[in-house]
């Protein structure tokens, strides 16, 4: 395989208008400018340059080598400063991804002053569940992603950012039809509204509320993929929803929902927390914009 730098300097000689020029604009001697042309035609098997006395010039087999070279060397140079600028410069597209209720209320207070501060960097956002997120990851599709649990899939790195605290939340409206819960069997007698089977925030806050794995609610009134829509109906007054503190913060200062705060007796009930998560490819934090994309996030 030929030295690149051997044609490098081939192609600084076969373009200066001497040796001594080649050699001041690769920075070495003379001498070692000529080594690597001898060094490079012994690899070829073909006379580069005629030699007589002190002055040299072009073969035709280097004419036709420099005139090939030439706009394949501008070619390399362009890519070697772009990728070079890439690792420098905080500018291109970022494609970040994040659970949709989270990322509104958590990204937006990091990602302005990010692009404020970097007015060449562009963000595109997509807004998905965590396993769905993490597929588009490894896939390349996205670069960042904010996972609402550690990562599952293989090449994938995560870092904690946050953590939710889960509430039992619901309206007055219903709490003075149908009464508040305080105890275990209470609130198993009570309508749930729920993300899904898999009951994902209810299950840690009645783990944390009553110990124990305890049982699912007996009523589930409502599965609805959707934090929001799961908000608006414990605030018609349909059931109890389990959902993350700051989803519902304005509306508990508003008083249209109220938090649910189950007695635990004798051992007083622990808080529900989840950790919230940065991932990214393994190797694929190696540019500058998605450095700096990832310290914004992490702030």
């Amino acid at each position: 395989m030929l030295n690149y730098e051997l044609l490098r300097t081939f192609l600084a000689a076969g373009t200066a208008p001497t040796f001594t020029a080649a050699a001041a604009g690769r920075h070495v001697s003379v001498s070692a400018v000529s080594q690597q042309i001898r060094a490079l035609e012994v690899q070829l098997g073909v006379p580069l340059f005629e030699r007589a006395g002190r002055r040299v010039r072009l073969t035709p087999a280097g004419q036709g080598l420099v005139a090939a070279l030439r706009p394949a060397f501008v070619q390399i140079e362009a890519a070697l400063a772009a990728t070079l600028a890439d690792h420098a410069v905080v500018r291109g597209p970022v494609a970040i991804g994040a659970p949709r209720s989270f990322g509104r209320v958590w990204l937006r207070p990091r990602l302005a002053p990010l692009l404020r501060a970097y007015p060449e960097l562009t963000v595109r956002l997509e807004f998905d569940v965590p396993s769905a997120l993490e597929r588009r990851l490894v896939g390349g599709v996205l670069d960042l992603v904010l996972l609402a649990q550690p990562a599952e899939l293989a090449g994938v790195v995560t870092r904690p950012i946050a953590s939710e605290t889960f509430v039992a939340v619901a309206s007055p409206a219903y709490l003075r039809a149908h009464g508040a819960p305080r105890t275990r069997a209470e609130f198993q007698r009570h309508r749930f509204v729920v993300f899904d089977r898999d009951l994902a925030m209810h299950a840690p806050w009645w783990r944390a509320a009553f110990g124990g794995r305890g049982e699912p609610p007996a009523t589930i009134v409502g599965e609805v993929a959707s934090l929001e829509e799961m908000q608006a109906l414990a605030e018609e007054g349909v059931g109890i929803a389990v959902l993350p503190d700051y989803l519902v913060a304005a509306a508990l200062t508003a008083r249209r929902l109220v938090v649910l705060t189950p007695d635990g007796g004798s051992r007083r009930p622990r808080a529900a927390r989840n950790t919230l998560f940065v991932g990214w490819r393994g190797a694929a934090i190696t540019t500058a914009r998605l450095r700096a994309t990832l310290e914004a996030l992490q702030a």
